[in-house]
């Protein structure tokens, strides 16, 4: 009975979920990445690593705590040296509570990294952990589904409104909680009218109308949720790419394909067709529409390119070894935000236009140090995908060969060849 039991549970380790409202994936990620979106804004690295409830609370503490301490407020008068005023201003009741959550909520981010990290090793390491995830979750009022997204879209949105860029990606439970959040502090601040001031040069009305207190949430706000949006598109793609490179390997690589085909074998009136394709929908309704117009799923084989990178330790990979690219740009474009907007309540141009300052001269400085540090890795990303990420080989008669390439171009193959008889490539 126990050895029966254990048989039925096939996926120890699951790598993720699709569900009508969100998709929840386990991946490694950089501990010191989400420590440090928690200390930006306690909740935030929580939040990334899809554990929301417990995200959502430590966010609605950071508001109610955070603006009955004045601590916001304190923090401009103490950069901009107005000591006594920053002493006055704190309330130590609410300071003295504060302290001890935050700290909390770094310290407990990066213990749940980690945590979490060694079941992405497991279920990245498990051939069954993709093969509950279905593609597409329909509910009656909502659906979702995997395809290829494009994380500069989802940034874009971010920098309209922040929340934005995960509905785009369809993370409901995060992208409206952050949508909501950045309106309550938007209106506290008078950020809206405090803009139109500036932009009409009125500096010194701008600055007079800013809450310091509210407006210092919005570079952490605006910061995680560019960055969150990209690295979550990021991930959305990947796991896109681990369930249909899972369905590809199983329902597609048949071994009598292989035995009754030699790409380099003269067979008289039989040829084959090697395409390349990107991971997205198209290339599976390529495949059922050849199945449609009579080529056999049996003459069909699929090889999903899924070993790009150099493998590391477990341990390396647990404790993050490096950051990704990016996540230096991010940072201190948020960073110098921060400060831009702090310093600007004393300097001319006011907050908003110190802010804008500081948010492209630290994303510069971040890129650049991303591309100093990592520029191997970045000329790597530029090649990737430039062959494709699957190869499609079909086999069929040499009077289906137009048809064949018809539907693969049609459905936005990267490119492929015709191995002819007598060794003969044509190439298209």
């Amino acid at each position: 009975m126990p050895s029966q039991k254990l048989s039925t549970n096939k996926t120890r380790y699951q790598k993720g979920v699709v569900t009508p409202y969100n998709y929840n994936i386990v991946e490694v990620r950089n501990p010191t990445v989400i420590m440090w979106w928690s200390a930006a804004m306690p909740g935030f690295g929580h939040v990334m690593l899809c554990k929301y409830l417990k995200g959502f609370i430590l966010i609605i503490w950071e508001f109610a705590v955070n603006v009955n301490a004045n601590i916001n407020t304190a923090i401009v008068y103490t950069f901009t040296g107005r000591f006594d005023e920053a002493i006055q201003v704190v309330d130590t009741k609410w300071v003295l509570l504060y302290m001890p959550v935050y700290v909390y909520a770094i310290w407990d981010s990066r213990r749940a990294t980690i945590d979490l990290n060694k079941y992405a090793v497991l279920a990245d390491q498990s051939s069954d952990s993709i093969a509950e995830i279905k593609p597409i979750a329909i509910a009656a009022i909502e659906n979702n589904y995997l395809d290829k997204r494009k994380p500069w879209l989802a940034v874009f949105w971010s920098i309209v409104t922040p929340g934005l860029g995960h509905l785009y990606i369809n993370r409901l439970p995060s992208g409206f909680y952050l949508l909501i959040w950045f309106l309550v502090a938007i209106w506290f601040s008078n950020f809206l009218p405090a803009i139109h001031l500036t932009f009409i040069g009125e500096f010194q009305q701008a600055t007079s109308i800013l809450h310091p207190q509210w407006v210092l949430f919005l570079p952490s706000m605006y910061g995680y949720a560019v960055y969150s949006a990209y690295a979550q598109c990021e991930s959305y793609n990947k796991l896109m790419e681990k369930q249909q490179s899972y369905f590809l390997q199983e329902e597609y690589q048949n071994s009598s394909f292989k035995e009754k085909t030699n790409l380099l074998t003269e067979r008289s009136g039989e040829m084959n067709v090697v395409a390349s394709f990107d991971h997205t929908v198209y290339l599976e309704l390529a495949i059922k529409e050849l199945e449609r117009h009579g080529i056999s799923k049996e003459n069909i084989f699929t090889v999903p390119l899924t070993e790009k990178n150099k493998p590391k330790k477990n341990s390396e990979i647990i404790r993050g070894s490096g950051f990704s690219l990016l996540d230096i740009t991010f940072t201190l474009g948020t960073v110098f935000s921060l400060f831009g907007v702090i310093y600007g309540f004393v300097l001319d141009g006011g907050p908003i236009a110190w802010g804008l300052i500081g948010l492209f001269v630290g994303s510069g400085v971040g890129f650049l140090l991303d591309l100093f540090i990592r520029k191997k890795q970045f000329k790597t990303r530029k090649r990737k995908g430039e062959g494709g990420e699957v190869v499609v080989m079909i086999h069929c008669q040499k009077d289906r060969i137009p048809l064949v390439k018809e539907i693969l171009f049609d459905h936005y193959t990267l490119g492929l060849k015709v191995v002819e008889e007598e060794f003969k490539v044509e190439n298209y």
